[in-house]
């Protein structure tokens, strides 16, 4: 498959097969590619579940443009970014994602940063800090509110400096599995590389 036809294929209203296929590690190699754009029928089958389930009711929810930054990865191109084997991207089951900073003080974002917020303060006791938060975390405290809704095996706050601060926001979904974990993933974190939390102590990032 060439990434113009992957392009064609819609796997919901927002993504194309293209948006959960790309990969910047594997453009680099004709090689990587041609195996990033071949996957078989099952990671698409378990691609087209992530995007209609999760990514597509996450997207029209929060109401403002997200960015995928991993989707399938093959086992190749896993190995070179330094993935785990039973990474559920490996299986297109999983997809990293992420906003712009500008919906920090978009009059667009304005509804869902309030929701977000009072929700924080409902939870938590205490408001969002803005000094200690970027607009990832705002996305990360959507998913966690919306786990059951958006089918959600995992949610992971990854890496970033620090709490309230990811990187990027790891979802992954599939028909089998309804794990609902909440997970922190980064040096930053105590007493080893990641934990499953709960959903207090996730919003609790936030202040």
């Amino acid at each position: 498959m060439l990434p113009a036809d992957a392009q064609k294929i819609k796997l919901s209203d927002s993504f194309a097969l293209y948006d959960l296929l790309r990969s910047d590690t594997a453009e680099r190699s004709s090689a990587l590619m041609d195996a990033q754009f071949n996957p078989p029928q099952s990671v698409i089958d378990c691609l087209t579940y992530l995007a209609k389930t999760t990514l597509q009711p996450l997207v029209d929810k929060f109401n403002y443009p997200l960015r995928v930054s991993s989707g399938y990865r093959s086992s190749a191109v896993n190995q070179l970014v330094g993935g785990v084997s039973s990474s559920q991207h490996c299986y297109g089951q999983a997809a990293d994602i992420s906003v712009s900073d500008d919906f920090l003080t978009d009059p667009d974002s304005e509804a869902v940063r309030q929701y977000i917020e009072a929700n924080v303060l409902k939870v938590t006791g205490k408001p969002v800090d803005p000094e200690t938060v970027n607009a990832n975390f705002y996305l990360f405290a959507f998913v966690c509110m919306n786990l059951k809704e958006f089918d959600i095996d995992q949610v992971i706050h990854e890496f970033g400096v620090d709490y309230g601060q990811p990187a990027w926001v790891h979802v992954a979904a599939s028909s089998t599995q309804n794990k609902r974990q909440i997970v922190v993933l980064g040096k930053y974190v105590d007493a080893g590389d990641s934990h499953i939390i709960d959903f207090k102590t996730a919003l609790e990032f936030g202040n």
